[in-house]
């Protein structure tokens, strides 16, 4: 039997060496040789921690586990697939730099020789999954300000902005408190030095959110989560049901083949590829509905090299398709978008969110008129995109500004003066607290 054992141990270390080199990688990319402190765990702390991953340990999210061991009286761990070895380190390496911030999960460490690598995350907080229905609104604000907050983290404290481009509402937590954290950072990507965009090899993460920039072109930039986050910001606005009913709303009494592409996009945006394309991890499609997106993109990429007549397509050639794609991936969004500018508050607020809290005031109304032309602003339908920057400091203004409603502007847009003293807003770089 000591060959068995024998066999086994040398796999784990074959499996963990791989993973390393892999991490290491991806830590001298990110880190710029910077040092970060991540302790590595044996598979057998992880296993005496979370009792074998018990079922009793298991929390209310996907794949985490509640734990303790000598050093951390509670910890949170989340297991993953292993057809992500490649990705986890991403994940591992950027959460390292980011976990100091209030906004993020605090990492304490990983395993790289368990079968399903796993992240250890500091837990003297209990998390939750972000349910939108169960917010009312002034708790809704306070959670996009939290993830714009991280956002403009992401995107400014470094030497290279990194692009999180990978939305979904498994990724973000809330804690005990109510503070809203980001989490998976497996296709997070970094701009070069004096670059406004980067292109990827393939579009990771959830189609509602994705603009025609990086899903036609496979072109990130900061405006990619700009507009990722305009999404979610309708969504906390007009609830899931409503946000995903205006498409049938305003196709209403068109032609059938119409209504049969908008039901095909309603099925595609809930994730009904089945559930081979299915990422339990992030909640993305990276199987059968990636393998999709990515033939189309290649099929566009194919029509666009035909109508250049053979023509070498050079930097300069990029930076216009850059400069001009402003779409989103879905065309319903078009619709979807108008649709919520041109109807009254109450044909667009989360129907729900209302009931429960009866009458709103004037101020209330005021600040739901405001963020929604923020969201729209944000996803290129209204107005210069903002900064995620930008839109951070508005959103803290938009709640400290109850007596302040928009109806002096014709537009209905509010208008910050981001000149203003910094001392008024928030910081960004500087909120890095121990959490």
């Amino acid at each position: 039997m000591k060959w068995w054992w024998r066999r086994k141990r040398n796999k784990k270390l074959i499996l963990a060496n791989k993973r390393g080199a892999k991490l290491l990688e991806d830590l001298i990319e990110c880190c710029d040789g910077k040092s970060n402190s991540i302790k590595f765990f044996s598979a057998h702390q992880i296993l005496k921690a979370t009792d074998y991953f018990s079922h009793s340990n298991l929390v209310a999210l996907h794949d985490w586990y509640s734990g303790k061991n000598e050093n951390h009286r509670k910890i949170l761990v989340r297991k993953f697939n292993r057809n992500r070895d490649g990705r986890i380190c991403r994940d591992i390496a950027v959460s390292s730099m980011v976990s100091g911030h209030k906004n993020f999960m605090k990492l304490v460490g990983c395993c790289l020789e368990c079968e399903n690598p796993v992240m250890v995350y500091d837990d003297v907080k209990k998390h939750y999954e972000l349910d939108i229905s169960r917010e009312l609104w002034e708790r809704r604000m306070k959670i996009a300000e939290d993830i714009a907050i991280g956002l403009a983290y992401l995107h400014t404290a470094f030497p290279r902005p990194f692009v999180y481009r990978s939305f979904s509402d498994g990724n973000i937590l809330l804690d005990e408190d109510g503070v809203a954290k980001l989490t998976g950072f497996s296709f997070c990507v970094s701009i070069p030095q004096g670059e406004t965009f980067v292109k990827v090899d393939v579009v990771a993460g959830t189609l509602n959110y994705m603009d025609e920039k990086y899903y036609r072109n496979l072109v990130v930039s900061e405006e990619t989560d700009v507009f990722a986050f305009g999404i979610l910001m309708l969504r906390l606005l007009t609830g899931d049901e409503r946000f995903l009913k205006y498409d049938d709303d305003e196709e209403e009494g068109e032609a059938d083949d119409d209504d049969e592409e908008g039901e095909a996009d309603d099925d595609y945006e809930e994730g009904e590829a089945g559930d081979e394309g299915y990422d339990d991890d992030n909640k993305s499609y990276h199987s059968a509905a990636m393998s999709e997106i990515n033939d189309q993109r290649r099929q566009f990429s194919e029509e666009t090299d035909s109508e250049e007549e053979g023509e070498a397509v050079g930097e300069e050639d990029d930076l216009d398709d850059y400069a001009t794609m402003v779409s989103p991936a879905n065309p319903s969004y078009f619709r979807r978008f108008k649709f919520i500018e041109e109807r009254r508050m109450d044909e667009v607020i989360d129907p729900e969110m209302l009931e429960k809290m009866g009458e709103i005031s004037e101020e209330e109304l005021s600040q739901m008129k405001a963020f929604k032309m923020l969201s729209l602003r944000c996803i290129g339908h209204k107005g210069e995109i903002p900064t995620i920057v930008e839109v951070a400091k508005e959103l803290k203004k938009i709640q400290r500004s109850l007596n302040t409603t928009d109806s002096s502007y014709p537009s209905g847009e509010t208008q910050l003066n981001f000149a203003q003293d910094m001392s008024s807003t928030v910081v960004l770089s500087n909120q890095t607290t121990n959490t």
